[in-house]
């Protein structure tokens, strides 16, 4: 492997962590693993924007990948971590909740394009939510709906033929709700939950 690529949001992006968030826990990692002690080149780009929706951020994965793949010989894994926005009635970025349709056409058409590429591709699950906490933006997140588009990554990553990291009751079974800071985002404890799941989905998938 020679690149990884985190599409996503503010989850993603790092915010409320101190460390930068899961990605840049992920890449810590790496650089620790790899990088530091023996000088392998493996480079995580953390591409995650706060309040990106699927239908955004279609527009921008095929220039973002282009614009990486100076050597037509790396090796390239793209992780899509994106759906929390879509699901949210009010979405802050574009005020209405993405339809289904709209929804599993941006990931399938993310998803073939890093494929076409020659990228390996994977899908990270979506995160609980906690109603209970504050928003400043008064979204009106919900579980029943996070779960929902959640599904409709899973419907997309078997058509595809991607593998998919279920986030979603592995993290209710481990209290992860309390570790919301608002109604989304984890604190610095969620993102190290998240980064430690993800880092051996990686490893038992892409062997990294």
């Amino acid at each position: 492997m020679d690149k990884i690529l985190i599409f996503g949001d503010s989850i993603a992006y790092g915010k409320w962590d101190k460390e930068g968030g899961w990605a840049a826990r992920v890449r810590k990692f790496i650089d620790e693993k790899y990088n530091i002690k023996d000088r392998t080149n493996l480079q995580v780009y953390n591409l995650g924007i706060p309040g990106e929706v699927a239908i955004r951020m279609v527009k921008r994965v095929d220039l973002e990948l282009s614009s990486r793949l100076v050597d037509t010989e790396d090796e390239i894994l793209v992780i899509f971590a994106i759906g929390v926005n879509d699901s949210c009635p009010n979405n802050w970025m574009t005020g209405k909740q993405t339809s289904k349709e709209e929804f599993k056409n941006a990931l399938k058409v993310m998803a073939n394009g890093a494929l076409e590429k020659k990228c390996k591709v994977t899908f990270l699950g979506l995160t609980p939510v906690n109603p209970e906490k504050l928003t400043s933006r008064g979204l009106l997140l919900t579980n029943e709906a996070v779960k929902l588009y959640d599904s409709y990554i899973s419907e997309i990553a078997n058509e595809v033929k991607v593998p998919k990291l279920d986030l979603f009751d592995e993290l209710e079974r481990n209290s992860y709700s309390g570790l919301l800071v608002d109604i989304v985002h984890p604190n610095s404890k969620g993102h190290e939950m998240i980064s430690r799941i993800v880092i051996d989905f990686l490893a038992e998938n892409f062997g990294i």
